[in-house]
């Protein structure tokens, strides 16, 4: 039954977006952003992993650099 819903999700959201550009918005109250969240996360429950491409939840984002130069020249004074 998941795998169903996660198909016509899929297919649903993917329509929405390819038709995103061309026409104007066919229902307005939902956003493209929506759509492309719900066809990546219907992609994944299918198999396929599109996170890998985007940004959007942020799970391939690299932690920041946490070391802390103790050198008198890199430090920046703030007045």
């Amino acid at each position: 039954m998941k795998r169903k819903l996660a198909i016509v999700g899929a297919v649903l959201s993917g329509l929405y977006l390819l038709t995103a550009g061309p026409i104007p918005d066919p229902i307005p109250f939902i956003d493209e952003g929506l759509a492309l969240a719900v066809f990546i996360k219907c992609m994944g429950a299918l198999g396929f992993n599109l996170q890998n491409w985007t940004n959007l939840f942020g799970k391939n984002a690299k932690p920041a650099d946490t070391k802390r130069k103790d050198d008198p020249k890199d430090v920046t004074i703030d007045v």
